[in-house]
C-alpha cells in the first residue's frame, strides 16, 4: 500500500490514497529481531514493590537431648527439638521468596510452626498471613493441630506462607 500526500495538506482536508496490486510477488515477513525479556518480574503474592522488607536471617535450630530438654528454657530465637523423639523435616516458603529449612517434632503442632515463622521474619510479626500446603492447597488455620497426625506432613514436606 502506498501512501501520498501533498505538502500542503492540513487537518481535516481529504487526502488522495492509491493502491497498487503487486502481481506476482509473494509476500516475505520480514524476520523479527531477538529481544529477550529485559524486565523484573514479580512473584505473586510478594510485598509491594518500595515498601522495605527487613528480613534477619533464620533463627538457629537447637538440638537438645532428652536429658537436658527439661533444665534448657526455650528462647525465641531457637526451637526445641528433642532427637529422642520422631522429627520432621519442613520447608517453610515465605511470602518474600525466600526459603525457610527447619526441624520440628511430630509432636509440635501448627501453632508452634506459626511461632517459627513470626520469629524468624521481621516482615511476617507486621501482616497478618496464613500458612498453607503445596498442592492441593489447604490452608492451616487450626493451630492445635498436631504436625505428626497431618497425613500432608507424614514425610516432612513444604509450607508456603501467604499474605492476607
Amino acid at each position: 500500500m502506498r501512501q501520498t500526500l501533498s505538502q500542503e495538506h492540513a487537518p481535516g482536508q481529504a487526502v488522495d490514497v492509491r493502491l497498487d496490486e503487486h502481481r506476482g510477488e509473494k509476500y516475505v515477513q520480514p524476520q523479527k529481531k531477538y529481544k529477550p525479556f529485559g524486565g523484573s518480574g514479580q512473584r505473586l503474592g510478594s510485598p509491594v514493590p518500595g515498601e522495605g522488607s527487613a528480613t534477619k536471617p533464620p533463627p538457629a535450630i537447637t538440638t537438645v537431648s532428652s536429658t537436658s530438654a527439661s533444665t534448657s528454657s526455650t528462647t525465641p530465637s531457637t526451637m526445641q527439638i528433642d532427637d529422642s523423639q520422631p522429627t520432621i523435616s519442613l520447608q517453610i516458603r515465605l511470602a518474600d521468596g525466600s526459603r525457610l529449612p527447619s526441624r520440628f517434632n511430630t509432636t509440635h503442632t501448627i501453632g508452634d510452626v506459626y511461632e517459627f515463622v513470626a520469629r524468624a521474619n521481621a516482615g511476617s510479626a507486621g501482616r497478618a498471613y496464613v500458612l498453607a500446603t503445596t498442592f492441593p492447597t489447604k490452608e492451616l488455620t487450626d493451630k492445635s493441630q498436631v504436625l505428626g497426625d497431618l497425613a500432608e506432613f507424614k514425610r516432612g514436606g513444604v509450607v508456603v506462607q501467604k499474605w492476607q
